[in-house]
C-alpha cells in the first residue's frame, strides 16, 4: 500500500546507502594505508636488523625518509579513522530518521487498514439491517407471511 511516506523512505534509504557505501571505501583505504604503515615499519626493522650485524650498511637518510613515511600514513590513518567516525555518525542518525518514517508509514498502513474493516463491517451491517427490514416488512404486509 502506497504511503504519504514513501517518497522520504526511499530519499533516506539512498541516502542511507551512500552513507553505507562512503564507509566501505573509507574502510578500504584504512586497510590499504595501514598494510602500508606495516610494511614501512617492516622495512625499518629489516634495515636496523641489517644495520646491527653491519654498520657499513647504516644508511640514515633511508632510514630518515622511511620514519617521514611512517608519520605520514600514520597522519592518513588518523585522518581517515576521524572521517569513518563521522560517517558512522551520519549514518546512525540517517537510520533513526529511516526508522522514524518507517513507523509513521506503518502507522498510515494500519490506521488504512482500520479504516479499511470499519467501512467493511459498516457495509455488512448495513446488508444485514436491509434484510432484516425487508424480512420485517414482508411479514407485517397483508398478503406476507405472518408468524
Amino acid at each position: 500500500m502506497k504511503t504519504p511516506y514513501d517518497a522520504a523512505l526511499r530519499l533516506r534509504q539512498r541516502e542511507l546507502d551512500e552513507v553505507v557505501n562512503a564507509i566501505n571505501a573509507e574502510a578500504g583505504a584504512l586497510g590499504a594505508v595501514e598494510q602500508e604503515r606495516a610494511r614501512v615499519a617492516a622495512a625499518l626493522r629489516d634495515e636496523a636488523d641489517l644495520a646491527a650485524a653491519d654498520l657499513t650498511l647504516v644508511s640514515p637518510g633511508w632510514q630518515q625518509r622511511m620514519r617521514g613515511a611512517r608519520q605520514a600514513l600514520t597522519a592518513r590513518q588518523r585522518e581517515l579513522e576521524g572521517r569513518i567516525d563521522r560517517l558512522r555518525t551520519s549514518a546512525a542518525d540517517a537510520y533513526g530518521v529511516l526508522r522514524g518514517i518507517e513507523t509513521a508509514a506503518d502507522g498510515f498502513r494500519a490506521e488504512a487498514r482500520r479504516n479499511e474493516a470499519a467501512a467493511e463491517q459498516s457495509a455488512s451491517d448495513d446488508r444485514s439491517a436491509t434484510v432484516f427490514v425487508r424480512s420485517a416488512r414482508t411479514q407485517r404486509e397483508p398478503g406476507g407471511r405472518a408468524s
